[in-house]
């Protein structure tokens, strides 16, 4: 009679065990399908994002240039002016020492 209890209770033991194993095997599955589904969420939103980023870097790049372009064409201006100034005053200068008679322009500067 005890015997037959002890395997009794042990038999259900047993079930409840088993049970348990199929509930945590069950739990496992649900981690593995919910990271998963978390990872190709991940994947989708840094995509979005890295497009967006990659989208931004090209404005960006291109607004740079352009500002390099309008800043250089700017300073090559200022040298066209500055030189056809040069020249325009070497030109004044070598008419006036012509007008002036000067052997020499170094006695000007004296």
């Amino acid at each position: 009679e005890t015997l037959k209890r002890i395997v009794s209770t042990l038999m259900h033991k047993n079930g409840e065990i088993h049970h348990f194993i199929e509930m945590l095997n069950h739990t496992i599955a649900n981690v593995q399908e919910n990271s998963s589904n978390a990872m190709s969420e991940l994947d989708e939103e840094f995509d979005g994002l890295y497009s967006v980023l990659h989208e931004m870097k090209g404005s960006m790049s291109n607004a740079i240039q352009q500002e390099e372009a309008r800043k250089i064409q700017a300073l090559q201006d200022q040298v066209s002016q500055c030189s056809r100034a040069l020249e325009s005053s070497e030109e004044l200068l070598e008419l006036a020492v012509q007008s002036l008679d000067i052997k020499n322009p170094k006695e000007l500067v004296e």
